[in-house]
């Protein structure tokens, strides 16, 4: 349950900031809305020239990426099996009581049946859901758990096809300051 309200917030702050994604697997923010009338205009922040393009991000750098989103998804498996467990456990007592409920249904005579047949259908629905909501959950399981074993494999291909002879390159925050035209020292704020 707390997996489905993850994804649903995170599916809301999406809607919620317009990106443009590019083929290399960069986004970008989307077009700004113009400026309401009567505000004053700001002038954009320039974007930090320090930050490395996805291209020139390292190998082992993306493979601890890769192995980090592989944890995620077998956290989300692991979380995925213990309710459908919770759910398989629930059922044997729920379908007891949809059996029971509907003999009383069948078995009621007057004003009574309409309630009784409600209710007895009431939860037959509440079994059936059940059941449907125990297989999806195991086949996320299952699906969450095929990609992680994907994403480990290529983190291992990434690191082993690397080739060793190319250099190190200078992080973007050694020094974490620049000089500016009139001498002053001025750190940079991504470098703190």
């Amino acid at each position: 349950m707390k997996s489905v309200v993850a994804v649903m917030t995170l599916l809301g702050a999406l809607a919620l900031a317009p990106l443009d994604a590019r083929a290399d697997g960069t986004c970008t923010p989307g077009p700004k809305a113009p400026p309401i009338a009567g505000t004053p205009a700001v002038a954009p922040a320039p974007a930090p020239a320090t930050a490395p393009p996805a291209s020139d991000e390292s190998p082992v750098a993306r493979a601890r990426d890769l192995l980090a989103r592989a944890r995620l998804l077998d956290e989300a498996a692991t979380a995925d099996d213990r309710s459908a467990a919770e759910i398989t456990a629930r059922l044997p007592a729920l379908r007891a009581t949809a059996k029971a409920a509907r003999a009383r249904a069948d078995r009621a005579a007057g004003d009574d049946r309409e309630a009784l047949v409600s209710r007895a259908e009431d939860l037959e629905a509440d079994v059936a859901v059940s059941e449907a909501e125990t297989t999806s959950k195991r086949r996320s399981a299952v699906d969450n758990r095929r990609v992680a074993r994907e994403l480990r494999a290529r983190a291992v291909r990434l690191v082993r096809e690397a080739p060793a002879d190319r250099p190190i390159a200078a992080s973007p925050c050694d020094p974490p300051y620049r000089f500016a035209a009139d001498g002053r020292k001025l750190y940079r704020v991504e470098c703190l």
